[in-house]
């Protein structure tokens, strides 16, 4: 299979077989990873009890960590996390029944305030690139039974073209350059002048949920093809999400990570960064 172009990081190549064998070894705990660092779980879910969405999918969470899903005329079992993202808005996801490839995680960004819902359907192995990149499908769904469904439509924007913002996770510090709807370039960088790691273009989405709160959704083809997907709440400048895919290590990573402090740059502030170094425009941050 031809590579579209050339990968910063080359990576071993897999078959969809030893994708699946991959995903299946029981000796690995998929919900930790290299940038693990979670906000505190959530039990709105468990408190709401059941889930019924218009696009005909239905849960049942047992308790905040357990559910029961509808799929293939049969209930499925499986972990899942969920994070609070903003008042009454929650972000949650979980890993499909692996008896069958390809491996595959439901996310989704479930609106309390206006019932309605983002949700992101994606796979390890993506016919485009290779068997070890993560695809993914957004759609948009309202909750049933639950009362009026309020606000907005949660729909695809630009409102990030043009910007850009210095985002903290775990010990990293990254600036993403939103370039147009479609990809965005990272840039991971360091506390010394000419200490830039790493800039890649990477495709992404957007999508608006509310007034400051936005789930971005990005697959990283610097490294070795795996999704992430978070909520963000630039009021804040905070954000929950998690990374889903085959890792650099060659295993199956599906694990929570927040950003946890933000800041939109200028155009001042990216020249003094790359002269100075990322702390030169976060030190007013906590």
């Amino acid at each position: 299979m031809q590579i579209p172009y050339d990968r910063r990081l080359p990576q071993t190549q897999f078959t969809k077989r030893e994708v699946f064998e991959i995903a299946k070894d029981p000796s690995n705990n998929p919900y930790d990873g290299g940038l693990h660092y979670p906000a505190p779980l959530s039990d709105a879910l468990a408190k709401l009890g059941t889930l019924t969405l218009s696009n005909g999918a239905r849960y049942e969470f047992t308790d905040a960590n357990r559910l029961r899903y509808y799929e293939r005329t049969a209930w499925q079992h499986s972990y899942y996390e969920c994070y609070e993202a903003a008042q009454g808005i929650y972000f949650m996801f979980y890993m499909h029944d692996m008896t069958l490839p390809p491996p595959k995680m439901t996310a989704m960004c479930i609106d309390l305030n206006t019932n309605r819902v983002t949700v992101n359907n994606a796979q390890v192995g993506n016919d485009d690139y290779t068997p070890r990149d993560t695809s993914c499908s957004l759609s948009f769904a309202e909750i049933v039974g639950r009362g009026t469904v309020t606000g907005e439509p949660h729909a695809f924007t630009d409102d990030f073209v043009g910007k850009v913002a210095a985002w903290h996770v775990g010990e990293f510090w990254l600036t993403h350059h939103y370039i147009n709807p479609r990809f965005f370039l990272n840039e991971i960088v360091g506390f010394g002048p000419d200490s830039l790691y790493l800039t890649i273009a990477e495709p992404a989405q957007y999508v608006k949920i509310a007034e400051n709160i936005y789930v971005f959704v990005w697959r990283e083809m610097a490294g070795p093809g795996i999704m992430g997907m978070d909520v963000m709440d630039i009021g804040k400048m905070t954000s929950v999400g998690m990374f889903y895919g085959i890792s650099e290590v060659d295993r199956l990573e599906c694990y929570a990570f927040t950003r946890s402090a933000g800041k939109w740059l200028t155009v001042e502030d990216r020249k003094l960064l790359h002269r100075e170094g990322i702390g030169s425009v976060v030190k007013d941050l906590p």
